[in-house]
């Protein structure tokens, strides 16, 4: 019979204990709670809280005034900022700068910020059709993103009529704003709350040193200098805005923003439009070496997140009491500044590129009836209701296609559109000839109803 040996894992718990225990008599100190024999799980710790808040501080640190030196403090998450920083050094495309006051070029780096913001969702917008160009875009940029934020917030006026599933219209008209340009950047004055992090860093890593608790002492510092160098890499660059500009004689470029039950009209000078549907946020960095920055910040961050596991559970209570009080009040900035300060910087820079558009929201109950105030605003002092084939492509996109009462009802709609003719129906409409089933000519006369429906909204708020 083999004899059953002992199982090795029952061991290492003991093991970690006298290693731990053996590496704490090596520092003597009169600090208080030096005779307790009470253990803070430093993993623990670590382990509750995210890095994609400290992640967010970092990423939009470019937009503030003198940013190099609010990010000095200790902070957690840096193990996901670390790898994070590793995909952005992989992501660098080189461009080129020409510097207007010496005529000179110099190399720059652009960075995606969506490697940085991708929990969020805020550098991607929904699907957009261009109604004269026939433009169609599955994903466009940061601005569409925060206008149908902004519409999908704001109320909406009910429209009565037939209920089947609501569907919201918005109707957005851009101003050309004056400041608008092809590429603009980003500066706005810091929060004044920013200083409490690196307050309380610093007085937590001084009175560890001050009662000798070393370990705790050497990882706060640790982690104050590999957010704040994180911090002065990211400021050496600038958040800009770029969008291509339209060429001359271009249709223009109004479209339909959204999809299924969430709609809105963009109307404006194309290049508006054209800021919103193609607009794009990227970092540009003059450094050459901007890789080689960002992979060493990345080193840097992965060490200290490694680091601060293995020698934060050698301290005595007091060490990890400082510790963790610096963790806490860098998270509850970080949420804090996720929650309210990146909500004030997406709106100005929402603002500094739109101004303030003119929003109009409609509650439709059936989809059918928001369609057709689509066209009506969308067609509104424009050529588009005077081209028949440009409305029939947008009805076939946007609403069923194939069935013989949708194609009557459709004939009948660009018929009194391209004649400027009043939707109001009667009898002899639904009435057609080409129906012979009396539920076809019932269901005409629904989805004519329902054209009225938006007609008579489109008349009291156009």
């Amino acid at each position: 019979m083999i004899p059953q040996l002992p199982n090795s894992n029952m061991y290492i718990p003991q093991i970690l204990e006298t290693v731990q225990s053996q590496a704490r008599s090596l520092v003597t100190d009169q600090s208080p709670f030096a005779e307790t024999t009470f253990v803070l799980n430093g993993t623990g710790v670590a382990g509750l809280l995210d890095g994609e808040e400290a992640m967010s501080t970092v990423a939009l640190a470019q937009v503030y005034d003198g940013s190099k030196w609010l990010g000095w403090y200790n902070t957690p998450g840096s193990y996901i900022i670390g790898k994070r920083f590793l995909h952005l050094a992989h992501s660098i495309v080189s461009g080129s700068h020409v510097n207007p006051g010496s005529g000179a070029g110099s190399e720059t780096v652009r960075i995606d910020p969506a490697l940085l913001l991708q929990h969020d969702g805020w550098p991607r917008g929904p699907v957009f059709k261009g109604i004269y160009s026939g433009t169609s875009m599955q994903v466009t940029g940061p601005l569409a993103s925060l206008l149908m934020k902004k519409c999908i917030g704001m109320p909406g006026t009910a429209i009565k009529g037939r209920e089947t599933q609501a569907v919201n219209v918005t109707i957005a008209r851009l101003e050309n704003v004056p400041g608008l340009q092809p590429e603009m950047k980003f500066r706005y004055s810091p929060p004044i709350y920013a200083v409490i992090p690196i307050a309380v860093s610093l007085a937590t890593c001084a009175l560890c040193g001050l009662y000798g608790e070393w370990y705790a002492f050497s990882m706060i510092l640790l982690g104050i200098l590999a957010r704040g160098l994180t911090c002065v890499f990211i400021s050496s660059g600038e958040l800009l805005f770029d969008h291509p500009k339209c060429a001359e004689g271009s249709p223009p470029g109004d479209g339909i923003l959204g999809c299924d039950r969430e709609l809105v009209l963009l109307k404006g000078d194309e290049n508006v439009v054209n800021a919103v549907t193609r607009g794009r946020l990227f970092f540009s960095f003059r450094s050459k070496h901007a890789c080689r920055i960002a992979k060493l910040c990345s080193f840097l961050l992965i060490v200290q997140a490694i680091a601060q596991l293995i020698c934060i559970p050698q301290s005595n209570i007091l060490g990890q009491l400082m510790f963790a009080l610096s963790i806490a009040a860098s998270w509850v900035y970080n949420l804090w500044f996720v929650s309210f300060d990146k909500k004030e910087v997406r709106q100005k820079i929402f603002c500094d590129v739109l101004g303030s558009p003119k929003l109009d929201k409609f509650v439709f109950p059936n989809r059918c009836s928001a369609m057709v105030l689509l066209l009506l605003f969308s067609g509104y002092k424009q050529e588009l209701s005077g081209d028949p084939t440009k409305l029939k492509k947008i009805m076939d996109s946007l609403l069923p296609s194939g069935s013989l009462v949708w194609e009557v009802w459709k004939e009948i709609i660009i018929e009194r559109l391209t004649k400027e003719l009043p939707l109001r129906f009667e009898g002899t409409h639904w009435n057609h000839r080409d129906l012979t089933s009396e539920s076809d000519r019932v269901l005409l006369e629904t989805l004519l109803k329902d054209a009225q429906t938006a007609y008579d909204a489109f008349i009291n708020n156009r």
